[in-house]
């Protein structure tokens, strides 16, 4: 992860951690996710255009995983 420091990178997974709904394990929500962004890489890049969340984060794999795992209960 190049110079990223260990309080850097536990803070980020605190923010990231917020997007996450309760009752929905192991997917943030589109609003959370657009939330992040908007506060903390707009922000923080002084970003003036919309960012669609679909072009920093996919979550294809991460809906596949869930949906196989729900299936074998």
């Amino acid at each position: 992860m190049g110079n990223v420091s260990r309080p850097l990178v536990v803070e980020g997974i605190r923010r990231f951690s917020k997007a996450f709904p309760d009752g929905v394990p192991g997917l943030p929500s589109q609003q959370g996710i657009k939330t992040l962004i908007d506060l903390d890489v707009k922000a923080a890049l002084k970003i003036k255009e919309d960012v669609p969340p679909d072009k920093v984060l996919s979550l294809r794999l991460m809906r596949e995983v869930k949906e196989e795992l729900e299936g074998k209960r």
